[in-house]
């Protein structure tokens, strides 16, 4: 089956190479893959992310120049990673995975603090966060298929995306969209805003077990949640109140002589009315129009470039 998200991301990096630019800023990164293809082309990439779990993906990869986990620290992650402490340091990971896979991963996030590099943690925690995807894809009929999980790590590690050294002042961040684009300099920005569901309604997919591992603290999720009110990133019922939301943030990022923008159609805000609402702000050189309505989860996706 194909991925919607794959098929995304093929899509904008096939506009993203027709512009001219040599530094981007990308406020909401999600997993920071288009942010590592960039890299790869020569871009100097500001990735930014209100979430832990993704600016951290984005410091192993974006910002990281070279850097990889030896197998000294690889072994020192791992060593013994099933046998309990005294009491767990983080009790909510229970919700997440059984008793003994809480207790492994809970070991994990303990001892990727105790590496010295911060791109060592934050590869560590990458690493992490895929095998923890992997056994949350089993059910019970599926579950003797699984591989032990300190298994599952060491091969993410030698599966790992390739760490480039582009020669640029690449960056990430774990900052609110709008405190991070306010005084940045670049070139470009691009930017697929959070729909109107918010990060609330992330509780259904991978976010917040991602966070709550990553921050090691099961309140954080909700803090960051309540957090997004009045900001993109809070729910929201009514469609002007998201428009003007979006152009609330748009126009903190006027530094920005180009903005390209990633929307899908949902039901909920038309191209059109999004269109119009840009144009109240800036005119818009282009949309680029690609159909996935016949891949699982797709739709219409645009993409506007605005001068």
């Amino acid at each position: 089956m194909t991925s919607i998200n794959n098929c995304w991301l093929g899509f904008e990096l096939n506009i993203l190479r027709r512009l001219k630019f040599t530094s981007i800023a990308i406020p909401f990164a999600g997993r920071a893959s288009l942010d590592w293809y960039l890299k790869f082309w020569g871009k100097e990439v500001y990735s930014n992310d209100l979430c832990l779990s993704s600016s951290s993906v984005a410091r192993a990869y974006v910002e990281n120049c070279g850097e990889t986990l030896s197998e000294a620290e690889i072994d020192l992650l791992l060593d013994e990673i099933y046998v309990p402490s005294n009491e767990m340091r983080n009790r909510a990971l229970t919700r997440y995975w059984s008793e003994i896979d809480a207790v492994w991963f809970d070991n994990l996030r303990e001892r990727i603090d105790l590496l010295e590099s911060p791109y060592a943690r934050a590869l560590a925690i990458s690493h992490g966060l895929q095998t923890g995807e992997y056994a949350r894809s089993f059910n019970r009929e599926t579950l003797k298929l699984r591989q032990p999980l300190s298994t599952v790590f060491r091969h993410q590690c030698e599966r790992q995306r390739r760490i480039i050294d582009n020669g640029r002042r690449n960056r990430s961040s774990n900052l609110e969209a709008a405190d991070f684009v306010r005084g940045l300099s670049a070139e470009a920005m691009f930017v697929r805003f959070p729909g109107p569901g918010g990060l609330a309604s992330w509780n259904r997919s991978s976010a917040e077990w991602r966070e709550v591992w990553v921050r090691r603290d099961p309140g954080e999720w909700d803090r960051l949640v309540a957090n997004q009110h009045g900001k993109l990133g809070d729910h929201v019922h009514s469609k002007g109140r998201y428009l003007d939301l979006v152009a609330n943030f748009l126009s903190q990022a006027g530094a920005f002589p180009t903005w390209v923008i990633s929307h899908t159609e949902d039901g909920f805000v038309s191209i059109g009315e999004l269109a119009t609402q840009i144009q109240q702000l800036r005119r818009i050189d282009a949309i680029y129009h690609k159909d996935f309505s016949e891949v699982v989860g797709g739709g219409n996706t645009y993409l506007l470039v605005v001068c």
